[in-house]
């Protein structure tokens, strides 16, 4: 059965769509490498725990709360 601890952060990236002028948030758990410049790099779409569709920037808070059921877990931390 699938089991995920409620206490793993998990981190969310926010990608913008010029064509759709729509937003689109990756969520992964293992994010752990950095950039010369110090930002995290996320792992490839396909390997990330949660993609969601596009959405407009006025249902973020839904698309959150829509990945915070699926992956059963409280903490979820956007970074750029």
């Amino acid at each position: 059965m699938f089991n995920t601890a409620k206490n793993t952060t998990a981190y969310a990236k926010l990608s913008f769509c010029k064509k759709l002028k729509l937003f689109k948030m990756l969520v992964a758990f293992n994010v752990t490498q950095r950039n010369a410049k110090g930002k995290l790099l996320f792992p490839v779409q396909q390997k990330c725990n949660f993609v969601s569709g596009h959405f407009d920037l006025q249902d973020l808070h839904k698309q959150l709360a829509n990945a915070q059921d699926t992956l059963r877990t409280q903490k979820i931390v956007i970074v750029d």
